[in-house]
């Protein structure tokens, strides 16, 4: 029969798995650098950050429904903390069992040897797991690079190294002490939980039957016992007392083989399709709901947004220029950015409105690469016939030669003289 742990397991490997990969895939991942923030296929840019507000905002939407349905299995199952500090338990017990060390004890020499292994893997741990953790904010291919050419800024020398000793700290020392009397987010399950959040529930009114063998203490990774409340702010939801007193009860030939089991609320009633998607009260549909709503609002938003960039500023040494015949000329520095994934080339063109406008620039239309960014010359020459002396505001368009859906505009303020000028 598969115990939780192992499947706890199973969804440890792959949400590490995860978290190792995502950045490298820029599927979720913060650039301090350049200021865009990469989330799924789309990237969005510094005067796009409201998206990433709105972002934001529905993963924390999400993170309060999971727990108020599912209480601290996020804790319990996929935390990086609890990963890295079972790991360096696990680590501790091979190198004492290696060495032929008990529990406690034991020669101090090979006390000290096991002490300075444990410290080589921990720190080993801190500077991969903080490499990883700054490869969110900074390109982890150009961080790689830079290491290897020993070429590593001396910001990112300094964060990453002070991250590495705060992970190697806690690794050494703290562990379990985090999550108990630090972590946020144990403080916020207190809050929204309530008496159909699922639980890891002690029978109480089956009490008659246990045999006080304590397994359940002694396995709790957390230290504490069970058998006292369901609600300790100490417990993770990760299941091992549930697979320990399974596994004792199981040889006695029990009616009902564990004492601890997961349930919803107290009650401990249901356990179907319903509960598990949190379908059991008004409150918990209406968080849903919202969530969904959310969510369609969120995806029509990023579906309307045009992944191009287009900016003018006008040249103010010469507020205008003649040219031949009624011809007037202003002069510009425009910025063009290419915002989407893929490589395209992209028209520059005046407003339909004025059929007599003509862009003098050296390419159009202008190829850019993905993300890329080009500053370049622009001369607009126009009879302006229909412009009054002074200034005016023209539209300056910009297109994707190959989906003409992929456009985005921009005013500028075009000059032509007075009169007698």
């Amino acid at each position: 029969m598969s115990t939780y742990n192992a499947k706890r397991r199973w969804v440890q490997a792959l949400s590490t798995v995860a978290i190792l990969v995502l950045p490298f895939c820029n599927v979720l991942r913060l650039d301090v650098p350049t200021l865009r923030f990469y989330f799924l296929t789309t990237v969005l840019w510094v005067d796009e950050f409201y998206l990433l507000f709105l972002v934001c905002m529905l993963l924390l939407f999400v993170v309060v429904a999971f727990s108020m349905v599912y209480g601290r299995v996020w804790c319990g199952w996929m935390c990086p903390q609890t990963v890295l500090s079972e790991l360096i338990h696990g680590i501790e017990r091979a190198v004492r069992r290696k060495l032929g060390l008990p529990k406690s004890g034991g020669k101090p020499a090979r006390r000290l040897l096991a002490l300075g292994i444990s410290a080589a893997a921990a720190a080993l741990l801190s500077l991969l797991v903080s490499f990883n953790l700054i490869a969110y904010f900074v390109d982890p291919y150009s961080m790689l690079a830079a290491i290897g050419k020993g070429a590593l800024g001396p910001v990112t020398t300094g964060i990453l190294a002070g991250t590495a000793l705060l992970l190697f700290a806690d690794l050494m020392f703290w562990r379990e002490k985090f999550c108990t009397r630090t972590c946020p987010y144990g403080m916020l399950q207190m809050v929204v939980t309530d008496a159909k959040t699922q639980i890891v529930r002690y029978q109480t009114e089956r009490a008659g039957e246990c045999i006080e063998c304590k397994a359940c203490v002694r396995d709790c990774m957390m230290g504490i016992d069970i058998r006292m409340s369901p609600y300790q702010t100490e417990c993770i939801h990760c299941g091992v007392c549930v697979d320990s007193c399974t596994a004792i009860l199981g040889r006695l030939k029990k009616p009902l083989p564990t004492l601890i089991s997961f349930s919803w609320g107290e009650t401990g009633k249901g356990a179907g399709w319903r509960e598990r998607l949190g379908i059991v009260d008004a409150k918990r549909v209406i968080v849903l709901a919202v969530i969904l709503v959310y969510c369609a609002g969120l995806l029509a938003v990023a579906r309307a947004r045009q992944p191009l960039g287009l900016s003018a500023t006008g040249d103010r040494s010469t507020l205008f220029r003649k040219g031949g015949g009624d011809t007037v000329l202003n002069d510009y520095q425009i910025r063009i950015s290419n915002r989407s994934m893929s490589d395209a080339a992209f028209l520059i063109r005046c407003p339909s409105s004025d059929p007599g406008c003509k862009l003098r620039i050296v390419e159009n239309p202008v190829g850019l690469k993905s993300r890329e960014v080009r500053s370049l010359r622009m001369t607009i020459a126009t009879r302006g016939r229909e412009l009054k002396p002074g200034p005016n505001r023209l539209r300056l368009e910009m297109v994707n030669t190959s989906d003409s859906g992929m456009t985005t505009a921009t005013d500028v303020v075009f000059f032509m003289p007075e009169k007698g000028q």
